[in-house]
């Protein structure tokens, strides 16, 4: 089954009662705002040939994974629960959250409070039903298997080395291996397909959502409208109102009054709705079997103001179809950023050129623009008209300067590689010719240049250059 990596490990995380990579071992360097270089090749305990050498440089290029200290990786150390949410909080773009702590061994402050937050209001993770989560226990390699196996028929952990699916604990490096293998699945074209949004709205709270997921996606909007409307008697929790009694029903399915054009037409679709005492309504049942969806790219999301996002109860109806990771909103500020990090099919509207060019005298690259909200600003900046921005040596691994205005920030740790363009505190812009680690909002990425070029272009360590930036080939000869 086709997997995008987010959707992947946070749909895993519905299964976790089990841990994660030593408490501390992705705790964030200490320090201010200002950026530090990291050059450091590798860890002094990854040895080069190391079997487990490339998934570790994997997981720190993708700022999944770091090291249990600025030198040493650890890769024997156990993964533990709070890392595991990290990870996944990290794939997700560090999002804001706004949930109560609900485990009382996980203090304010600490690197994964954030993470576990998050998980934990999304109804990722459980903890021990104590009150506890139990940070820094470790994850079993049956687990870890388990996981995996759960949303791929591949074998994710075929191969690897000291992995035979029992009851020890998952070391780091195999960790890091599952992540890496599981990334490097093949993956399903996302380009010239059809979204659907199909959405039930009882009160109108779940309404706003789907047309905000319709605009970001590009597609079309149905609205879920049952054959008998409910009434405020029908939706007084209190009583014994329909609402209930269709929910505690395992064999209710309230009509729908109109039905959806052609659904073949469509690749993907994302399917809105309340909660209802923690599960979606029982219409959302009658619409997955109204419709055949084996085959298409599936992804539910709920409005509620306390309980989490759920449709486990849901995936049984199409087991064929390939679900994404859903998601809970209480209002419609991240539902954008949510959207694009789905990779959905692209309609003919959305599907717009994502090339950008950077000329440097008669020098002209193409560089490959990331699919996130800071990339979406700078991309709009560019349509109108080319931006022009005299950059300066800064740490002898970058050119920086000012664009003179301030767009949203997508920040998360990542080690930059050269040709990577990045957006620094909002309001500059930097071409990297070396490496240097830190919380970074990644542009995008100059294709077919070299570390050399890019350093004999930039003037690596000495004079000013002057670098326009647009969307439109400038139509001058590339050196």
């Amino acid at each position: 089954m086709n997997r995008k990596l987010f959707s992947g490990f946070v749909l895993i995380c519905l299964l976790l009662t089990m841990p994660a990579c030593a408490a501390g071992a992705e705790q964030p360097s200490a320090g201010g705002t200002q950026k530090t270089s990291s050059r450091t090749a590798g860890f002094t305990d990854v040895p080069a040939d190391a079997w487990y050498a490339e998934a570790v440089q994997y997981c720190r290029e993708k700022g999944l994974m770091s090291g249990t200290s600025d030198t040493a990786f650890s890769p024997e150390a156990p993964l533990t629960r709070a890392m595991l949410v990290t990870i996944l909080w990290r794939q997700a773009q560090t999002p804001a959250v706004d949930y109560l702590m609900e485990f009382s061994d996980v203090p304010e402050g600490q690197w994964y409070s954030e993470a576990v937050r998050w998980a934990a209001g999304e109804k990722l993770v459980n903890g021990y039903g104590d009150g506890r989560f139990g940070a820094d226990d470790p994850i079993t390699q049956e687990h870890l298997n388990l996981i995996f196996q759960r949303y791929t028929d591949q074998p994710v952990t075929s191969g690897i080395p000291g992995f035979d699916g029992s009851s020890i604990p998952a070391t780091r490096a195999q960790a890091a291996a599952a992540v890496m293998n599981y990334a490097q699945l093949p993956r399903q074209e996302a380009t010239g397909g059809k979204v659907l949004v199909a959405y039930f709205s009882a009160t109108g709270n779940t309404r706003p959502v789907a047309e905000k997921a319709a605009e970001a996606a590009g597609g079309d909007l149905f609205e879920i409208v049952p054959a008998q409307p409910y009434t405020a008697a029908d939706l007084n929790y209190s009583t014994d109102c329909r609402a209930n009694a269709e929910q505690n029903d395992p064999d209710a399915r309230p009509a729908i009054r109109s039905t959806v054009e052609d659904i073949a037409q469509y690749d993907a679709v994302l399917i809105g709705y309340p909660i209802w005492w923690g599960r979606a309504p029982k219409i959302i049942h009658t619409f997955l079997e109204t419709y055949d969806l084996s085959g298409k790219t599936i992804a539910t999301f709920c409005t509620s103001g306390g309980s989490g996002h759920e449709d486990a109860t849901l995936r049984g109806y199409e087991p064929d179809a390939i679900w994404l990771e859903g998601r809970r909103f209480s209002g419609t500020s991240q539902v954008e950023s949510w959207v694009n990090s789905l990779n959905l099919p692209k309609t003919a509207d959305n599907g717009a050129c994502n090339d950008m060019y950077i000329q440097i005298g008669n020098t002209v690259w193409t560089a490959l623009l990331e699919d996130n909200p800071s990339a979406a600003a700078w991309k709009e900046l560019l349509s109108k008209g080319p931006l022009a921005v005299d950059m300066s040596d800064y740490g002898g691994f970058e050119k920086v300067g000012s664009i003179g205005t301030t767009l949203t920030q997508t920040n998360r740790q990542i080690t930059t590689r050269p040709g990577d363009i990045i957006l620094y505190q909002g309001s500059s812009v930097t071409i990297y010719y070396d490496e240097n680690a830190w919380n970074f909002t990644l542009l995008g990425h100059i294709d077919g240049v070299t570390e050399t070029e890019l350093r004999e272009v930039l003037k690596a360590g000495g004079d000013n250059v002057s670098v326009t930036f647009s969307l439109e080939h400038p139509g001058v000869a590339v050196q």
